[in-house]
């Protein structure tokens, strides 16, 4: 009796055990509670459900905080009581944080055995996202639904054998019933125009294989015979469940007929316009006729330069008062005379004839004459004048006298002569000045009995001919700004070749230099520059050679000018900085490249020879 009285307690401790693990590890929210609101047992999916910390945290809470609205809770405790129990009940509560929560509840109203006090117990299920989810899709079911019922296109659904089984208001009016119960004949190829069966079958043909079916316009017969134009574009469906075809239908009917209305009128328009513009055409011709002649004979009479015109007979038949003013003539008086009568020589107005009939225009210079007799230069534009056919009806010239401007022209040319005449002279006298203190410093030279003194006077003498070279030249041309730097740079070695030159020594002198010319103010430093290394090239380049060359080279970039001069002899003093020396030519050489804005560079090697450099950019 013990034993088995043991083995009873035993069995209820297992079953306790494991409905205590069945109630705390359960997915879904398990509780009991007292009537009044207390909870007593609540496992830890009602907590993560109302979003408490603990199953301690929830059980202090107080009923009324859990639920949204205290009339939902009446309602649901008086259900409860009711029935003894609630299924699938749902209803609004609250979380901790306050926050709406769905509830979905299986609860039952127990009474505890030998008390007979009552308690609650049950299951809740968090369905706030079910919820959310179902009033979206019934929102969205109703504007659906709002869609279709207001749409000004029809939209009908037509099953497999063609039998129309939805239509909402907009297609059954353009068919021509109220609703889907009044049309008997639920075919819908009982309302298409015949013509078009054929071509429907196809688009549904391909649209069973896939492919985009575009719109189409198709006719529909309403059951009172009128016909109404639609446009029409098909998808295959599901519609309860079964395959269906979905037909949408906009009305075009009005817009066909505004367009045949708009094309009636815009012929009728058009008829009108023709009427009216063939009436008032003469109206307009004549008035803008006059109005050009008025414009025409404004701009003749208020021009500056004499407008005269012939037919072709050569008869005067324009002469605007520029003309009247200059040749002395009034319009009465020179109207229908010949033309020639306006031009001093008979044989020139001949030729200019000849030319403007064969070229039918001529611009220059002729001799008119005035009533008086009086003759004067004028400056003429004469052409052709032809009618709408292309036919020649005489010759229209535009004439301006240019008695002041020639004379104004013969007074300039005069005063240039003038000018270059005084230019030459000054040019000449500079280079005969030169001259002098060259032949001086010559003579200077004979009684110096010092060598180097001797070249000094001899370097100097160079450096004033190189100047020299450049009058002479300016003396020689009608550019007085400009020198022809090539023919003035093979004068200016040339004549130092002839200088320096040795009987025992064979120098070579080798020009490369393209038509260039150089302002004044360039050629004369870059002369002197030339004369230093070329002196220096046949003073101490080759003193230890018999023969050698000595080269000038120009190239022109856009407005840049590269000058090398160069020589293979012994080449330059490593030992020397050319631009700091004690050498006066050097140091010329230096302040004359800074006078040119330019740039200057030295390439030498050891008997190799030495090569120097200069760029600057041409003066303005």
């Amino acid at each position: 009796m013990e034993e088995r009285e043991n083995s009873t307690k035993l069995a209820l401790i297992e079953s306790e055990a494991r409905y205590r693990h069945l109630f705390e590890n359960n997915l879904a929210a398990v509780f009991r509670s007292e009537v009044g609101g207390a909870l007593l047992e609540v496992n830890r999916a009602l907590v993560d459900i109302f979003g408490y910390n603990s199953v301690e945290e929830l059980k202090k809470a107080k009923a009324h905080e859990l639920y949204y609205s205290a009339a939902e809770r009446y309602k649901y405790l008086r259900d409860l009581k009711k029935n003894g129990y609630v299924k699938n009940y749902q209803m609004r509560m609250r979380k901790k944080d306050g926050s709406e929560i769905w509830i979905l509840e299986n609860v039952m109203l127990v009474k505890e055995t030998g008390t007979s006090k009552e308690y609650i117990e049950g299951t809740l299920i968090d369905i706030t996202e079910t919820k959310r989810i179902q009033t979206a899709l019934q929102e969205r079911e109703e504007n659906y639904k709002s869609l279709i019922e207001h749409t000004p296109d029809g939209i009908l659904i037509h099953n497999e054998k063609g039998e129309v089984i939805f239509a909402n208001p907009a297609a059954l009016n353009m068919v021509g019933f109220s609703s889907l119960d009044e049309m008997q004949d639920k075919k819908i190829f009982s309302y298409i125009l015949p013509e078009y069966h054929d071509k429907i079958k196809s688009r549904k043909t391909e649209m069973n294989k896939g492919k985009e079916i575009p719109f189409i316009e198709i006719k529909i017969r309403r059951p009172n015979g009128k016909i109404v134009e639609v446009e029409t574009k098909t998808n295959c469906i599901t519609y309860h469940g079964r395959p269906s075809v979905e037909v949408v239908l906009h009305d075009i009917s009005l817009q066909r007929q505004l367009e045949r209305d708009q094309i009636r009128l815009q012929i009728e328009e058009e008829i009108n316009r023709d009427l009216k513009r063939e009436i008032a055409s003469h109206i307009r011709t004549r008035q803008r006729l006059n109005a050009s002649q008025k414009y025409t004979r404004l701009l003749i009479d208020s021009s500056i330069d004499m407008i005269f015109a012939c037919d072709e007979n050569g008869r005067i038949t324009e002469f605007n008062q520029a003309a009247q003013n200059t040749f002395g003539y009034s319009f009465s008086q020179i109207l229908n005379k010949d033309m020639s009568v306006l031009y001093e020589d008979k044989e020139q107005y001949s030729a200019l004839k000849k030319i403007i009939s064969e070229d039918e225009i001529f611009f220059g210079e002729i001799k008119q004459i005035k009533k008086s007799g009086e003759a004067f230069p004028a400056f003429i534009s004469a052409s052709l004048l032809k009618n709408d056919k292309g036919e020649i009806i005489g010759m229209m010239s535009v004439s301006r006298d240019i008695t002041h401007t020639k004379e104004a022209e013969t007074q300039l040319k005069k005063s240039v002569h003038e000018k270059e005449i005084l230019l030459k002279e000054i040019h000449h006298r500079v280079k005969n000045n030169l001259q002098v203190i060259s032949s001086i410093l010559k003579l200077q030279g004979a009684y110096v009995k010092d060598k180097k003194t001797r070249d000094l006077l001899n370097e100097c003498r160079n450096r004033i001919s190189s100047m020299a070279f450049i009058h002479a030249t300016l003396y020689m041309t009608k550019d007085f700004a400009n020198i022809n730097f090539a023919e003035y740079v093979a004068n200016l070695a040339g004549n130092l070749q002839q200088s320096y030159a040795g009987k025992d020594k064979k120098i070579l002198l080798w020009l490369d230099i393209p038509k260039v010319f150089l302002h004044i103010d360039d050629a004369i430093p870059c002369g002197l520059i030339i004369n230093e290394f070329l002196s220096n090239s046949f003073k101490y380049a080759f003193a230890k050679k018999k023969k050698g060359t000595i080269g000038i080279s120009v190239k022109v970039k856009k407005e840049n000018i590269i000058l090398a001069i160069w020589d293979d002899g012994s080449g330059f003093p490593q030992q020397v900085d050319y631009r700091n020396t004690e050498s006066l030519g050097l140091q010329l050489v230096i302040s004359l490249v800074e006078q040119l804005r330019g740039k200057i560079k030295m390439e030498s090697k050891n008997n190799k020879g030495t090569k120097f450099i200069i760029a600057f950019r041409k003066s303005k």
